[in-house]
């Protein structure tokens, strides 16, 4: 099959074919402007389509362009690929594209297609391979979550002591639980900011829903214990951010969110919820319950593009970066602790909440981060001493 590719600079265009084709929220167009936020230039966002000779869509894809050991990777999460027969041919054509339009060197590809007979070696044969390193299991899978039509489809599947957890959370005397938009005047009333969160909802657009949990004080004043970040296709969601206290936990809120967003993704006609890899330790316990299949999928590949030789490449950097970009977000929500971002991408961050109160270890992390502080500044100053003693100066 000969191919073109064409870039598309057009968000409403670019989000209608992710939502009518059934792409992974993850194509959005929005999170790639909020991974730019977080980055801010050191990273570059290139939305691409691949078409067949009859110029239809093939695929498509938000390649995520960084420079690392001087040199260009370009990146992909949840490509989308409509058929599976087609999944080299479009991965090959994403190389080519990323080799000669950005002059990168290693292309990392993460196709949305369901593993089945014959596209490992498929992608093999078109000269991509596992990552050498932290490349996962041969045989990655995916929870999903069918939402249904109604909250009782979702109560029926749920056990008794977790759905008994939810309700007595959201009865939780003190206790309220608000949906953020970028238009919402309420978080400011109780004192909490929403600068980086009014940016990132506007950059997710009505593809978003965020919800909040607050406790009122004695004095009337209320403190944040708690949020869950969606981004959703009509077809899909994804869990994109998530935080909670250490009492938020306690109470149950982390589970009685995912159960009321998941009735609201039902209003608004999601049909399922990407629920991650079932081995990671923090998948919700709601999660678990309502899965009702394991998707067997691609997971990641990279391809060199052969300008230079092959070397380790790593996206912890990257990672860092959304990390910080989600304890920003608990730090504006009131939550002193870092909220793990759920965007499952290949190495997301995807680490367990930390708690933020009463329990020391706030503290611990605290002290840990002032350590290691020290030390990279100790480190970058004794190698700039070095530099100027081999300078003469």
């Amino acid at each position: 099959m000969s191919t073109t590719v064409s870039p598309c600079p057009n968000r409403k265009t670019w989000d209608a074919t992710v939502r009518v084709t059934g792409g992974h929220p993850q194509q959005l167009w929005g999170i790639g402007q909020a991974q730019i936020s977080a980055e801010g230039p050191g990273l570059r966002v290139d939305r691409v389509m691949v078409h067949d000779a009859e110029q239809r869509t093939v695929g498509y894809a938000q390649l995520h362009l960084r420079s690392e050991a001087e040199r260009v990777v370009a990146g992909t999460v949840h490509a989308h690929v409509h058929r599976p027969q087609d999944l080299p041919v479009v991965a090959e054509a994403l190389a080519l594209w990323a080799r000669e339009e950005h002059a990168a060197e290693l292309l990392r590809f993460q196709p949305d297609t369901l593993r089945t007979p014959g596209t490992a070696e498929a992608l093999a044969a078109a000269g991509f391979a596992r990552p050498a390193t932290g490349g996962g299991p041969d045989e990655p899978r995916r929870l999903e979550v069918p939402l249904g039509e109604t909250q009782q489809d979702l109560s029926r599947r749920l056990s008794e002591a977790t759905l008994g957890r939810c309700r007595a959370a959201l009865r939780t005397p003190g206790v309220t639980v608000r949906e953020v938009t970028a238009q919402s005047r309420a978080l400011a009333n109780i004192g909490l900011r929403t600068r980086l969160i009014t940016q990132l909802l506007e950059d997710l657009g009505d593809d978003s829903l965020l919800l909040v949990a607050t406790e009122e004080g004695d004095v009337g004043a209320e403190t944040a214990l708690g949020y869950l970040w969606f981004v959703h296709t009509r077809g899909l969601a994804m869990i994109y951010r998530l935080g909670f206290t250490r009492r938020g936990r306690d109470l149950g809120l982390d589970d009685a969110l995912l159960l009321t967003g998941l009735v609201e993704l039902q209003k608004r006609r999601v049909q399922r919820l990407d629920g991650g890899d079932p081995d990671e330790a923090d998948v919700p316990q709601v999660v678990r319950e309502l899965a009702g299949t394991e998707r067997p999928v691609l997971g990641p590949w990279e391809k060199s593009l052969g300008r230079s030789p092959a070397g380790e490449f790593s996206a912890e950097a990257a990672d860092a970066v959304a990390a910080r970009t989600g304890t920003a977000v608990a730090a504006e929500l009131g939550l002193e602790a870092p909220a793990p971002a759920r965007s499952w991408s290949p190495g997301g961050p995807e680490t367990a909440a930390a708690p933020a109160d009463g329990d020391g270890a706030g503290g611990t992390g605290r002290s840990r981060t002032r350590r290691a502080r020290a030390l990279t500044r100790r480190v970058v100053g004794e190698g700039l001493s070095a530099l100027r003693d081999a300078a003469g100066r």
